[in-house]
């Protein structure tokens, strides 16, 4: 009889805990470990969960269904996570909050200032400077109608998240 195999996973010092898992395919249902030790996902959890809207925040009251009804909204949202959190910290972006906004200037750095919120202690804890850029972006067959792309660049990634006011 054989002995099962554990896996473990050991971070070095001087990786300073930027480390991720990660399955890269291999073909037949199979994959093979490696380690991401890029910003990309940090990034990404910030900026594409939702934060807790801050009290003062004019939160959304209704939200279009796919099907175009009105879904009464109101709620403040954030990330159930939060709650482990030491010190009132929190996690996510408060972009969600743009989602029925104007497609105005102010929108726009409205967006880069929830975005800075959000990765501000990424930037903090890996000690790297982070560049956050929004701008309107529009599609073809769109018209008027565009989505705001909010970037965030650093530590050699990008992240774009979208926002459709």
């Amino acid at each position: 009889m054989t002995q099962p195999t554990y896996a473990t996973i050991d971070l070095r010092p001087d990786t300073a805990g930027q480390t991720d898992l990660v399955i890269t395919p291999a073909g037949g249902g199979r994959g093979r470990v490696s380690f991401d030790r890029t910003l990309a996902s940090p990034l990404l959890i910030a900026l594409g969960s939702d934060r807790r809207a801050a009290p003062d925040d004019m939160v959304p009251s209704l939200l279009t269904a796919p099907d175009g009804t009105a879904v009464p909204l109101g709620a403040r949202r954030g990330w159930v996570g939060d709650i482990l959190l030491a010190d009132g910290q929190r996690l996510g972006s408060r972009l969600w909050l743009l989602e029925r906004a104007r497609r105005d200037e102010s929108t726009r750095l409205a967006a880069e200032d929830y975005a800075n919120e959000a990765v501000a202690a990424i930037a903090d804890y890996h000690a790297t400077e982070l560049t956050v850029t929004a701008s309107w972006q529009r599609s073809p067959g769109e018209g008027l109608r565009g989505v705001l792309a909010v970037t965030v660049q650093g530590g050699g990634v990008s992240v774009t998240q979208t926002v459709q006011p």
